[in-house]
């Protein structure tokens, strides 16, 4: 029994050795977060980047305090292999499941292995691709998607970030904040490296090339870039899609608000300037968006064929923001970008749709449920106990197979499988309400709307641009062009929405957008895949209704539908 216990023991030792052991999970653009999978997703010589893992630092944050920079930080360290090359992550910060570290610009490009060392043990390595030069832009959500952190410069001390609180004018200079635009001469960890790094940089804003001043390293930071320009004319809009271009590489979709004369911005939002002149002097804006959609595809189902399915939902949240919610928040800009932008978004996920706001207000009650009322009867959309949001799914079902068994939980089946949203007058209520008291609003669905050469699109060459035409949209209307492509076997896809008025008939999807998005990994339908994994859509949305009610300052009732269709993306 002695020689047991001695045994046993060195198990338990080893147990909790390997136990200790550094992972590494993911190494990120600390600015964008891109997804490695995608076009954007490589990391940049002299870039700063953030590891996540387990094990791989302290349970107290360390953080590096005074230039230079060192390669040990809170007993982490870090290497990077390339071309039989390795060299140390200058480092910025160290914690359990995050390291900040800077890739030396000496690093050779190609692929590469990551290591994370920690407690006298090292990681198993982990694959990075390092290339010359791809940015990403910082954001307000630090998450990289919605208002991009950029400074209207009205004097040397009067900078203010720019959002629809403090939008920018046509040719006001604008500074920029990011990371990845390349490699410099000097010691990445010496300290600040200011200087024009001359990196062939295309700024656009709203898809219009914008004059670029200055493109390098911030005067107070190692590896933080700024991007100097100035704010193109001809182009107005509280959600302007902002993004940066260098050679095919395009960084994630931000947004920068710009009004005629700068300041408050509402023009093309759901906002009043008083709405928002309320939040900026310290007050709340209590907002709901109830939202009826339709979804048409096309998709194969093996021996049926390609059939079409049509789903009709309905959703609605209701939420109090404080000012700097409000300024971070991205909920707006899906319904306000300025007509011929596109947006593009990332997810680990087959999405539909774009990605949920990371910044949300306080939740508000407008009651258990909320009723929808059409020409074929009446619906309810109840409350979510997790979320606190309103969502029911009305009818789906494959009008096109006629005879189809009424099954519960299969497509087509189930008492409530005929469409619901079809044209005609539609209402909304909540009865008697809660914390939102009562309130009902009204709105009618076109049907006249045809996506025209949608037969014509089946292969989008990413470089060249997709054109899109469409006919039946009302002049006051709004198209939206929705695309999404899927690698599945990195888990990463990308997305985008492009918007434009109804009555000009045509758009072009410019390649500055389709290069976000990867090559999809399976045809139409193939891989087994019900969704299948390139999309392209084309929808139209109806102007809100507005409405109001006891402690709401703002209602808005809106219908979209979108037809898609499964296409190659090369």
């Amino acid at each position: 029994m002695r020689r047991i216990l001695p045994l046993l023991g060195m198990v338990s030792l080893l147990v909790t050795a390997a136990a200790a052991q550094p992972v590494v999970t993911g190494a990120l653009n600390t600015a964008s977060y891109a997804l490695p999978a995608l076009p954007n997703g490589s990391l940049a010589q002299g870039s700063m980047i953030a590891i996540f893992g387990r094990n791989i630092g302290p349970a107290a944050i360390a953080q590096a305090a005074s230039f230079p920079l060192r390669t040990t930080l809170g007993g982490t360290s870090a290497k990077l292999t390339t071309g039989g090359t390795t060299v140390d992550l200058i480092l910025t910060y160290s914690l359990a499941t995050q390291v900040g570290a800077i890739i030396p610009s000496n690093t050779l490009i190609g692929a590469g292995q990551l290591t994370v060392s920690f407690g006298g043990q090292t990681s198993a390595n982990f694959p990075v691709n390092i290339v010359r030069s791809s940015f990403g832009i910082f954001t307000s959500n630090q998450g990289g998607s919605g208002p991009g952190i950029a400074q209207n410069f009205n004097s040397q001390t009067d900078q203010p970030i720019n959002s629809i609180l403090a939008s920018a004018r046509p040719g006001q200079t604008i500074t920029l904040w990011g990371t990845g635009l390349g490699p410099i001469t000097g010691d990445d960890a010496a300290g600040p490296a200011a200087g024009d790094q001359n990196v062939p940089v295309e700024v656009l804003v709203g898809g219009r090339p914008a004059v670029v001043r200055y493109r390098g390293r911030s005067g107070c930071c190692a590896a933080i870039d700024q991007i100097v320009f100035d704010v193109p004319g001809g182009i107005l809009g509280c959600y302007t899609p902002l993004t940066v271009k260098i050679g095919n590489i395009v960084s994630n979709s931000t947004y920068l608000a710009i009004s005629e004369r700068g300041g408050l911005c509402s023009t093309g939002t759901p906002f009043s300037d008083s709405d928002l002149q309320k939040v900026l002097s310290g007050g709340t804006l209590s907002i709901g968006d109830v939202s009826l959609s339709r979804i048409s595809s096309k998709l194969s189902l093996g021996p049926l064929g390609t059939q079409e399915i049509k789903i009709d939902a309905g959703s609605g949240t209701f939420y109090r923001y404080n000012a700097a919610q409000l300024a971070a928040s991205q909920f707006a800009a899906n319904e306000s970008l300025p007509p011929g932008t596109c947006l593009t978004f990332a997810s680990s996920d087959q999405a539909t749709g774009l990605p949920a706001d990371p910044i949300v207000g306080t939740p508000l009650d407008a009651g258990p449920k909320l009723n929808v009322t059409g020409p074929t009867g009446t619906r309810e959309i109840l409350k979510e106990a997790t979320t606190g949001g309103y969502f029911a799914t009305f009818s789906t079902g494959l009008s096109s197979i006629p005879g189809l068994p009424s099954i519960p939980g299969l497509p087509g089946g189930g008492a409530a499988s005929g469409p619901f949203l079809d044209a005609g007058a539609f209402t909304v209520d909540n009865g008697s309400g809660a914390t939102v008291g009562g309130f009902r609003s009204q709105l009618t669905i076109p049907g006249n709307f045809t996506w025209s050469n949608e037969a014509a699109v089946v292969n989008v060459n990413r470089a060249n641009g997709q054109e899109i035409t469409w006919s039946g949209a009302g002049a006051n209307s709004t198209v939206f062009i929705f695309g999404f492509s899927f690698d599945g076997a990195n888990k990463a896809g990308a997305g985008f929405y492009c918007y434009e008025r109804g009555g000009a008939g045509r758009f072009t999807v410019p390649a500055s957008t389709l290069l976000a998005l990867p090559r999809n990994t399976a045809a139409p339908g193939g891989g087994g895949d019900l969704v299948p994994t390139g999309q392209i859509g084309v929808g139209v949305a109806s102007d809100p209704s507005r409405f109001t009610a006891p402690n709401l300052d703002l209602g808005l009732f809106l219908h979209t539908a979108l037809n898609f269709k499964g296409v190659n993306y090369q």
